[in-house]
């Protein structure tokens, strides 16, 4: 009798052993898979690529991109155009990075078949840098979306119309509300803090602080997409037939950088590129970031405007591709040849 309730006692201790390794491992296991918290001054790309798609995304060396000769597959690449790897089989945009993961935004397939070939992919997604893990955050569809800090703003209908909404980097809960009506463009973040062009009221620069859950208004100018660079406020005016101007809050002054009308622009590593489609010669044009040295790139109707370090993206408008690049610093336009070739090669 004795030697049994030994023996039981051991398989109890055995048991309780058992159990304990297993929560042990199972708190390790989410521990290692745990998406920590961003630093709060995180951003996720610049506001320049996002007002133009979101379609490439530099960070530590390589470029993340929607290779629109793959159906707008996720890929990467290194700056100077190799090294290419699919990460993804489904088209993106508003492509992001922060930490050791992406954040993109997916519409429904234009084609594909095959292992990790997604049948209904609208909504924001999360993945390790090399497009592993991928996981839906939220199957709403966005506009605009950008990371700052540890959530992801976008802009998405609401009910009311297009309003500005935000989801942790984790999922874990539903998607808050912010705005419900179209007010506030999250492309611009510096430090933690959203700046947009006011649309209802006035066209004022205003400053968005996700902490306190406040806007106010900074500069009463005509914003139009404004991107802060180099101490400044880029933008197009409004009252101003769309110039684009910029304004130094340290010194509250406005300059106008060109005269022409602009559709759109980007700003990055000491230039400027914008559209125009108006007037005798519609193209893209490249100038400093001071205004000086303005200079035709393109002839045609052109947008969706991508920087990187070293090259700079377009396309014409109505159309896929071809993808077009240009270094970034000066050079003439050609086909992104490079992308089409990796496309091929799956």
């Amino acid at each position: 009798m004795k030697k049994n309730n030994t023996a039981n006692i051991l398989m109890l201790v055995i048991a309780a052993c058992l159990i304990v390794v297993l929560v042990i491992t199972a708190v390790i296991v989410r521990l290692i898979n745990k998406v920590p918290d961003n630093d709060p001054s995180c951003v996720g790309a610049t506001a320049g690529n996002l007002n133009n798609g979101g379609y490439f995304c530099e960070k530590d060396g390589v470029v993340y991109f929607a290779n629109a000769y793959d159906h707008g597959y996720l890929y990467s690449m290194t700056p100077e155009q190799t090294d290419f790897k699919r990460l993804y089989n489904s088209d993106c945009s508003n492509i992001c990075v922060g930490g050791k993961y992406l954040y993109f935004c997916m519409e429904t397939p234009k084609g594909g078949t095959g292992l990790g070939f997604v049948i209904k992919t609208a909504g924001i997604y999360r993945s390790k840098l090399n497009g592993g893990k991928v996981e839906c955050l939220t199957s709403d569809d966005s506009l605009i979306m950008n990371l700052v800090g540890s959530n992801l703003y976008y802009q998405a209908g609401t009910g009311t119309g297009v309003g500005l909404k935000k989801v942790d980097i984790r999922g874990d809960e539903d998607p808050v509300i912010i705005e419900d009506t179209f007010v506030l463009n999250p492309a611009c973040a510096v430090d933690g803090i959203i700046y947009y062009g006011g649309t209802q009221k006035d066209h004022y620069l205003y400053a968005y602080n996700p902490t306190s859950d406040s806007s106010s208004a900074i500069w009463d100018g005509d914003v139009w997409n404004p991107v802060y660079e180099g101490g400044y406020f880029y933008y197009m005016d409004i009252s101003d037939d769309y110039k684009i101007c910029r304004y130094s809050p340290s010194n509250q002054t406005v300059e106008i950088l060109c005269h022409d009308r602009a559709d759109n622009f980007n700003v990055g590593y000491g230039y400027v590129y914008y559209t125009v489609s108006v007037g005798d010669m519609p193209g893209l044009y490249r100038m400093r970031i001071d205004g000086s040295g303005r200079e035709p790139v393109y002839t045609g109707y052109v947008c969706d405007v991508n920087m990187t370090s070293t090259y700079t993206y377009f396309r014409e408008f109505g159309t896929d591709y071809p993808i077009y690049c240009v270094p970034t610093a000066g050079g003439s336009a050609y086909e992104f040849t490079a992308a089409k070739d990796a496309a091929l090669a799956k």
